[in-house]
């Protein structure tokens, strides 16, 4: 019987380690000291898979001083730890975050985009701006595409997810379209591919600029292999 296992390393891109990240990164490993430089080290490892329960722990430790007390008889449900923690950092106003206190279901993993929107909304200083993370898959025999990795960027202002077997299932969809001549078939591939990179512009009106923008350099490309 093969296993496969999943671990990956990225950066967090901010001002300074605080409590608040401390409480949110400390399951991946955190390092506040390297590589330095507005960056710090977080990893998931294949033994150790950061969880909710873990984090629940940890907010309520981050919102002990600002008086709140959990239940001894209960297990504290973790958007009750939430709205004490946003209201603290004003962040009541954030649909995101709203959201996500009503879920009634967690799951079991702690993901990288819930703690980078957790990190935006109780900012105490250490002023979070990019995650970027890679991450890989391995398997104890080399089984037929259960070998691979991901990259996964996020940010304010952007966020894209990208994954090694992208060129695998890209590439024979275009392939089969030139092939055959369906140039509009090629055309819609690609444009597909660019809607999905400008999907990850969260602000829809800069979104809308950008798309504006891509359009008219390539308009400006086939112009200029006109004139050629």
């Amino acid at each position: 019987m093969a296993n496969s296992y999943y671990e990956g390393t990225g950066v967090l891109i901010l001002d300074r380690v605080t409590p608040v990240i401390r409480a949110l990164f400390s399951e991946f490993a955190l390092d506040a000291d390297y590589p330095g430089n507005g960056e710090a080290y977080i990893a998931l490892r294949s033994d150790s898979s950061p969880s909710w329960d873990d984090l629940r722990e940890t907010l309520i430790d981050l919102a002990a001083p600002l008086g709140f007390i959990p239940s001894p008889d209960s297990i504290t449900p973790i958007g009750e730890v939430l709205q004490v923690l946003g209201k603290h950092f004003c962040a009541g106003g954030n649909a995101a975050l709203a959201s996500m206190i009503e879920r009634d279901d967690f799951g079991d993993a702690a993901d990288l985009k819930d703690l980078f929107l957790l990190a935006i909304c109780f900012d105490d200083g250490h002023h979070l701006r990019e995650i970027r993370f890679e991450g890989c898959w391995r398997c104890d025999r080399p089984r037929l595409f259960e070998l691979g990795g991901a990259g996964h960027y996020m940010s304010h202002e952007f966020a894209l997810d990208s994954a090694s077997s992208d060129a695998p299932q890209l590439g024979p969809l275009i392939r089969s379209a030139l092939s055959s001549n369906d140039f509009d078939g090629a055309g819609i591939v690609v444009a597909r591919e660019a809607l999905r990179l400008l999907a990850g512009i969260r602000d829809v009106a800069h979104r809308d600029k950008v798309q504006r923008a891509a359009i008219w350099k390539l308009m400006e490309g086939l112009v200029g292999q006109g004139e050629r």
